[in-house]
């Protein structure tokens, strides 16, 4: 009898809960919240610096480097802070940057970043990376396979910060001394 009772009530309540009609208020709330736009304006400027980042590693990798140097602020830095004895820690400004990378298109052959992962964070702007760059060094014909994490900062869609870690050991090995990377 009280499961009876039970089955019944449950049946009544259902059943009420079917013709509570919807307010247009309600549904209106509804529809605003699956309306709403998705691509803020900090959703716009994070995906246009991940692509950014995404063009980095393919012109570097081309050796095309009038293009990638495009991507750089003028006052744009690269720091290493864990680079060899020898070669620099920081790089300051496009035209030292420029300096740097000058040699690199024929100092190495192939040059590929595989497994780039791009790890966006809540500042649209600034963006953690890991990748893997294996790379021909020709002066040496030692292949230089490091693997690397970093760090990317952007203002108004250019590189104002790049700051890269990677392995010193493996980077001497390969080059042969900080020098003969440019």
């Amino acid at each position: 009898m009280f499961l009876q009772r039970s089955l019944i009530g449950a049946s009544l309540i259902l059943g009420l809960l079917s013709f509570v009609p919807k307010t247009e208020l309600a549904a209106q709330s509804v529809n605003n919240v699956a309306a709403a736009p998705v691509n803020t304006q900090a959703e716009t400027i994070r995906s246009r610096n991940e692509q950014t980042i995404r063009r980095y590693f393919e012109l570097l990798s081309q050796k095309r480097m009038d293009e990638w140097l495009k991507l750089w602020a003028e006052d744009g830095v690269q720091d290493m802070p864990y680079s060899p004895k020898g070669f620099p820690k920081r790089v300051e400004g496009k035209a030292a940057v420029t300096k740097h990378y000058s040699a690199l298109p024929t100092s190495v052959g192939r040059m590929v970043f595989p497994d780039l992962k791009i790890y966006p964070t809540t500042d649209p702007n600034t963006f953690f990376v890991e990748f893997r760059g294996e790379i021909e060094v020709l002066a040496t014909k030692k292949p230089y396979n490091n693997t690397y994490a970093g760090l990317f900062k952007f203002r108004d869609g250019k590189v104002a910060l790049f700051r890269e870690y990677f392995d010193p050991i493996v980077f001497t090995e390969a080059w042969g001394s900080p020098s003969g990377f440019n």
